[in-house]
């Protein structure tokens, strides 16, 4: 239950400091009051979304703060997850400033949006207005039924997301693949041209360097003749391998006498043996050195058909062999596509069969779900004074044409429900959306919170203005319904109803005071007089009476 709430620079708060207690405390004061910045202050709290425009307009930043009695396990649950320290309580921070920082803690330790918004779902629900005025659109109906066992129900939406995501990507992959069929087709033409160009050039990676070496050893080929057979001749003349052979043994008979000598004469050795492997080499290409005009001819063709094909296709060789891999895949595809579109039909047809399986798992659930709602609905409107009531949930038991037919599966199932009612008898049931007048929408929001509650273990929930339009005996009504809430959980309620404020264990007066020519928001705890004199300036019309001062009496005596 929310302990403590304080509140500074916020909108027109200065500083607020609010001791909360269990049971059933109502707020009351004039529209304009304050009552619903008070409760915009609790939703940051919960992980609402935070707008800088709410800051003092004389302040850079503003700051809630709320102490929360920890009476639930699941929120124990979620804070050790988070590896947030606690006790008995906690203690939830947020401020906001006007450069967008928005500094979230728990006991003093950063968290963020998405872990305030996991502890809001067990420590409070606030219903306003808005909420009940979701009864006009069935696609929030939906929602309403698998509250009524939050944690069971996500347990089957996760099974069902987790299949609907399988699902969803082979789905996707089974349409990319005939759109790359389609695409493929249209190509293919091109594609075996080209395949076929490339194919018959027989591309190799290197060849390129290897033709232009070639060619400029032809080219110079006379230079290399002539360096050539001066250089053998230069050794044959000279006898030079002859007279360095001759040295080398010289050196020999004297390496025993010293390790010097010894290495040099080794050197010598390898000398001789590399000059006489390099005249072997150079003779050898002499031999076979010779100019071909035919061969020349045939290199330069070659050579020129390269370039041609890297001009057309823009692409260096290696680039063009990557190209040709493509296209050989790409043709083979082709001529295979229906096979591997078979197979990923297949697949497709497997993850379907698995979907509607845990689609249809949690629609049973919501049917049994929505058994249990109405008999608790029909209960809960009888006591809230439409007597002859009837309720009903209807399911649309629509399912998909076939696999491939993916138009029903949304991100919370296959299901799509209506609430039908009757408020007289004799009467057909007919839409909610369509049929149940203000205060009837009211009664049945009411009975979807009340079973909410039972069924939820939620710590605190806030009624803000749920009850307008309502009066009379239907107000008590209510008010003892709320009553009955508050015996479950911390109850705060925002009304201008004298029967409801009457039920109320504690009383707060919400006022707006002109402090230093500047609107400032003023709370104060009512004992029993003031809470007379509230309730009887809300019965009458005008200037308190006595009557009214007796009503006041009587509804505090009988709330």
């Amino acid at each position: 239950m929310l302990k403590h709430l304080s509140i500074k620079n916020y909108a027109i708060i200065d500083k607020l400091e609010l001791d909360l207690y269990n049971g059933m405390t109502v707020l009351t004061g004039e529209t304009g009051a304050g009552k619903s910045i008070i409760v915009d202050a609790i939703l940051l709290l919960l992980g609402e979304r935070a707008s800088k425009e709410m800051i003092s307009s004389s302040k850079n930043s503003a700051e809630v703060i709320g102490t929360f009695v920890l009476d639930n396990r699941k929120i124990k649950n979620i804070l050790k997850k988070y590896e947030i320290d606690f006790d008995e309580e906690i203690v939830i921070s947020r401020i906001i400033s006007k450069d967008n920082r928005n500094i979230i803690k728990i006991n003093n330790q950063n968290t963020s949006i998405k872990v305030l918004k996991e502890l809001a779902l067990y420590l409070a629900d606030i219903h306003s207005q808005f909420d009940t005025s979701k009864l006009i659109n069935p696609e929030n109906y939906l929602s309403l039924v698998d509250n009524f066992r939050k944690e069971k129900t996500k347990t089957y939406i996760s099974d069902y997301k987790d299949s609907l995501n399988n699902y969803k990507k082979e789905l996707s992959n089974y349409y990319k693949l005939l759109q790359e069929k389609e695409d493929t087709l249209a190509q293919l033409d091109l594609y075996q041209f080209q395949l076929n160009e490339l194919s018959n050039l027989c591309l190799e990676l290197d060849e390129e360097e290897s033709l232009n070496e070639k060619i400029n050893l032809l080219e110079n080929v006379d230079k290399i003749n002539t360096v050539l057979e001066t250089f053998n001749s230069s050794m044959n003349e000279g006898e030079l391998l002859d007279r360095i052979y001759m040295l080398k043994n010289d050196l020999d008979s004297i390496s025993a006498t010293s390790s010097d000598f010894k290495s040099l004469s080794e050197r010598l050795n390898d000398v001789y043996y590399e000059l006489s492997d390099i005249q072997q080499s150079l003779t050898d290409k002499l031999e076979n050195l010779e100019y071909n005009q035919a061969d020349y001819d045939e290199l330069i063709i070659r050579l020129n058909s390269l370039e041609k094909i890297k001009s057309k296709y823009n692409k260096s060789i290696k680039e063009l062999i990557k190209y040709q891999a493509f296209l050989e895949e790409e043709v083979e595809k082709a001529n295979n596509y229906d096979e591997i579109i078979l197979e990923q039909h297949t697949l497709v047809k497997q993850k379907y069969e698995q979907l509607l399986s845990d689609a249809l798992k949690l629609r049973s659930f919501r049917k049994d779900l929505a058994k249990k709602i109405t008999k608790e609905i029909k209960e809960t409107l009888r006591d809230l004074v439409i007597l002859n009531a009837d309720f009903e949930i209807r399911f649309d038991e629509a399912l998909p044409k076939d696999e491939l037919d993916d138009s029903l599966f949304k991100e919370n199932g296959i299901d799509r429900i209506d609430f039908y009612i009757s408020t007289n008898l004799g009467q057909p049931l007919k839409p909610l959306s369509k049929t149940a007048s203000g205060g009837e929408m009211s009664r049945v929001m009411l009975a979807f919170k009340s079973i909410f509650v039972r069924s939820n273990q939620i710590s605190t929930i806030i009624f803000d203005e749920i009850d307008t339009g309502i009066s009379g005996y239907i107000a008590k009504q209510i008010a003892n319904k709320i009553q009955e809430i508050a015996k479950i959980c911390q109850v705060i309620s925002i009304t201008h109803i004298p029967q409801v404020v009457a039920t109320g264990t504690h009383h707060i007066s919400v006022k707006k005071k002109i402090i230093d020519n500047s609107t400032k928001i003023t709370v104060s705890y009512l004992n029993y007089e003031e809470r007379v004199l509230e309730i009887a300036k809300m019965i009458s019309t005008g200037k308190i009476s006595e009557a009214s001062i007796e009503s006041a009496k009587e509804l505090l005596i009988s709330g």
